[in-house]
């Protein structure tokens, strides 16, 4: 991508991006893709889309570590799998032969991808060895490039280092802001010059799309941090999406929802296993959101010795609007089994991708770590909040790293009463985090606990 941008095709490297990033993302959403369209074209297009439906069936579930009486070994397990993608090529290739679908499951063009902006500026923010660079994608027009020469991927790294450091027990408030200050300056102060140019109006709702280890960091709090002088976050309002298309699934996804959607709050004080520290605060920030949800919203609250891995998954299917409250892990070594922890065992991201959930809308993830990616593979973009995107939440509220039990329900009752001004809207969740962040009492909850929140999906 960034040979792209040198060599003056900023619409490659949008293309070069997407097709890297988010791999698993994409193979899994293609065994997902509707197949209403190919079934319908005619007798072969039936028969190729009945065929799909099977193959992928069949990859689920060795995906999903089912255990079938035929495939005992490890080794013919993973001799089935490799025929089953072989079939499965073989299939997508026949149904490219059918007049319509020479592009069925192809990787995006930038046409395609810049359905992303339909609602405002998407802004790729790419770090390599050769280069740092961003690239404003708008729903008409080229695309913007916007070099970055004053950073390297070298710096990026130094200034996560400096992060993980801030963020230790020393929660070292003015290194926070140093970092935030070096992030306005090197980075999105280039960015905010040229969204100012394309005429992006002050107030707008931008979307954020890092890749690599700018991932990790708070590119939405950067920011002068001098009086008088605006920040990203005083300037627009912030959300990420983790790829283009992940972001086009999210709004084209048109399961059904109730007219009033049911919502819950399931959180766990003390999860199995003795590992990690009781969170005292829990029942009392489920407390706070229920009080705050509109009276004519049907609610249920699922707590304590009730919160089980299997009744969160019934809950979660049961409502389309969630709040989750308990510690989240997020696994370095096998990124899919990070988790909510649970009162009988944790509640982990496959078993939420597999739970084929109903109608979902919107999630709150107030646990932490849960857009927090892997670190080893930052582009593949494996986390809670990404997995609850994945699996048909809207909007979702996810953690960029630990949150303090103790003052988070500051957070969360400056969120919702921001939210339930607009009845149930999971559209208006990024403004009311947004709203939530400029008005909490800032004695009380400190930077980097106000900032740990971000907005992920429409």
């Amino acid at each position: 991508a960034s040979c792209a941008l040198r060599q003056h095709e900023p619409r490659t490297a949008v293309e070069l991006l997407e097709q890297g990033r988010g791999v698993l993302w994409t193979q899994m959403a293609n065994l997902h893709t509707p197949l209403e369209h190919l079934r319908g074209v005619n007798a072969l297009g039936e028969r190729l889309a009945i065929d799909l439906q099977r193959i992928s069936s069949q990859l689920n579930k060795l995906s999903g570590s089912m255990q079938d009486d035929k495939i005992s070994s490890h080794d013919a397990k993973a001799q089935y799998h490799r025929q089953l993608a072989e079939e499965w090529d073989s299939v997508v290739s026949q149904a490219r032969q059918v007049e319509g679908f020479s592009r069925f499951l192809l990787p995006p063009l930038y046409s395609d991808l810049q359905e992303a902006a339909a609602n405002g500026p998407i802004v790729v923010i790419n770090a390599s060895e050769y280069s740092c660079d961003a690239i404003i994608i708008l729903l008409n027009g080229a695309p913007c490039h916007v070099p970055l020469p004053d950073i390297t991927l070298d710096d990026v790294s130094d200034l996560l280092l400096i992060l993980t450091y801030a963020l230790s027990e020393s929660q070292d408030q003015l290194q926070i802001v140093s970092l935030l200050r070096d992030l306005w300056k090197l980075v999105m102060l280039p960015i905010v010059h040229a969204l100012e140019k394309t005429q992006v109006a002050p107030g707008s709702r931008i979307w954020l799309c890092p890749t690599s280890m700018f991932i990790s960091l708070p590119l939405h709090a950067a920011g002068p941090y001098q009086k008088d002088k605006q920040g990203l976050s005083d300037l627009y309002i912030i959300s990420y999406t983790p790829t283009l298309s992940a972001l086009i699934r999210t709004r084209n996804n048109k399961v059904a929802s109730p007219t009033i959607p049911k919502f819950a709050v399931i959180g766990q004080p003390t999860p199995s296993g003795g590992s990690e520290h009781k969170l005292p605060s829990v029942n009392a920030e489920l407390d706070l959101v229920l009080e705050l949800l509109p009276p004519s919203v049907p609610s249920s609250r699922l707590s304590d010795t009730e919160a089980t891995n299997s009744a969160a998954l019934a809950t979660l299917h049961e409502h389309s609007w969630v709040h989750i409250a308990c510690h989240g892990q997020q696994n370095p070594v096998q990124a899919f089994d990070s988790c909510f922890l649970m009162h009988d065992k944790p509640l982990s991201l496959l078993d939420i991708i597999h739970a084929n959930i109903s109608h979902p809308e919107f999630a709150f993830l107030s646990a932490c770590h849960t857009a927090a990616g892997d670190k080893e593979t930052p582009d593949e973009i494996i986390h809670l909040a990404a997995g609850m995107q994945f699996s048909g939440f809207k909007s979702v509220i996810g953690t960029m790293w630990a949150v303090d039990d103790e003052i988070a329900h500051h957070m969360v009752s400056g969120f919702y009463m921001a939210m339930f001004e607009h009845g149930m809207d999971y559209t208006k969740a990024a403004a009311s985090l947004h709203k939530a962040i400029q008005t909490v009492p800032k004695k009380i909850v400190p930077l980097e606990q106000r900032i740990v929140f971000i907005h992920i999906g429409a």
